[in-house]
């Protein structure tokens, strides 16, 4: 999924995101940052935040339901 939203990314803003920026951060994390960037319509500023986790149930999360 992440190489798609990468991919994603790419096209939509004419460089790559910044992976070297999110160094240490779990890859659910990421890919929600991609998200989020891509939903927003503005590249990666270093000061992106994730407004919510869109993927509640992805593989290797703990469910608090």
């Amino acid at each position: 999924m992440l190489e798609a939203l990468l991919f994603t990314y790419y096209n939509q803003f004419g460089e790559e995101f910044p992976l070297d920026k999110c160094a240490g951060l779990p890859e659910i994390d990421v890919i929600n940052l991609v998200y989020e960037c891509l939903e927003s319509n503005q590249p990666y500023a270093g000061n992106t935040t994730v407004k919510e986790n869109r993927f509640p149930y992805a593989p290797g999360l703990k469910y608090n339901g």
